[in-house]
Formats: structure tokens, sequence, C-alpha cells
């Protein structure tokens, strides 16, 4: 493991996280087969502990991509395959799960990453989206990332990148949640 030395504090050069936290040994990092794109908040990039941090660490294919408005992402969207699909609740999304995953599943799967309000705001400020496939996750269990949410079925990004990847891939994940454990159980 090699670790920088930035603003006084020691972090890894591999996971991104504070030395003293560093969950290196933790990783067993997932080979999906769905590229999963996170399209983060600004606001969200500099939080601590944001999970999309552990999905581009827990999986081989995982671009994350900071920005607000539709010429944010303008170099996203010219790389981005015909199949492809945006995982938000929209009024037109399809339900999914591991019963009820779509016959030809997205080449890429876009997740907004924010805060509830967030993500809502970048679903508004690219309509590009909106011309996407939009699935959203069909009865959801609760969380186990400790924040504040309104309601239990209120997913971290990872949380719902793990159900969304299990229902399009049929393959176990749980790597992913035992990622956001180690990460909590070191207190941070």
């Amino acid at each position: 493991m090699e670790h920088e030395n930035t603003n006084k504090r020691s972090y890894c050069k591999n996971c991104g996280f504070p030395q003293s936290v560093c969950l290196c040994a933790d990783v067993r990092p997932i080979v999906n087969r769905t590229r999963v794109i996170i399209l983060q908040h600004p606001s969200e990039h500099k939080i601590a502990k944001n999970t999309a941090r552990l999905l581009q660490i827990g999986l081989t294919q995982c671009t994350l991509v900071v920005g607000e408005t539709a010429s944010d992402f303008a170099p996203l969207r010219t790389s981005l395959s015909a199949n492809s699909a945006v995982l938000y609740p929209s009024p037109s999304s399809m339900p999914l799960s591991p019963d009820s995953s779509p016959i030809l599943p997205p080449e890429s799967l876009i997740m907004l990453d924010g805060t509830w309000r967030k993500a809502y705001k970048l679903w508004q400020l690219n309509d590009w989206l909106h011309a996407l496939p939009a699935y959203h996750l069909d009865n959801p269990p609760a969380g186990i990332y400790q924040r504040k949410a309104k309601q239990a079925s209120q997913l971290s990004t990872l949380e719902a990148c793990n159900l969304a990847l299990h229902a399009l891939e049929q393959t176990p994940t749980d790597n992913l949640l035992s990622l956001l454990k180690a990460r909590q159980k070191k207190g941070f």
C-alpha cells in the first residue's frame, strides 16, 4: 500500500481513504459485466464517507464523473453505448429485481450520486437522462449505511448499485456490502 501526505493527514493512494482507515485489505473487486457510471453531484465529491469511492475500488468497471449540468457530462455522453440505462425512480421507470430483470440488460448503468435532493437536481438538469430507459429497485430492503434517511428504503449509491448489479447479472455482489461494513467497522 502506498500512502501520500495531504493536508497533514496521510491518505492511501490505492483506496483514497485516510491511512488510519485504509480499506485495501478488505477490497475483493467484483468483475462486473455492466459498466457502472456514477454521476456525482459536486457537493458529494468531497464528503469523506461517500460510497461512490467504495464502488470505484470494489468494481472492475466503474466510472465516476463529477458534475451537475449537461455540459459537465458532454464527454461522457459521446462515449455511452446505445444500450445504456439509468437507475432512477422516475414516473416511467421499470422495476428491477432478480425476478424482473430486463431481457436485454444494459451495457452501462448510470447512477446518480448525492442526497435525494441533489440526485433529483441532477435528474432535472439533465434531460438527456430522460431519453434513456430508467429502472427503479423493486421493494428494496432497508439500508445498512448509517446516514440520515427519511425512509428505510432510501439506499446509499453503493447499496442501490449492489442490488441493481445482482438483478442485472444474477451474480453475488456481497463483496460491495462487505466493503461498506468494513468501512463502518473502522468507524469511518
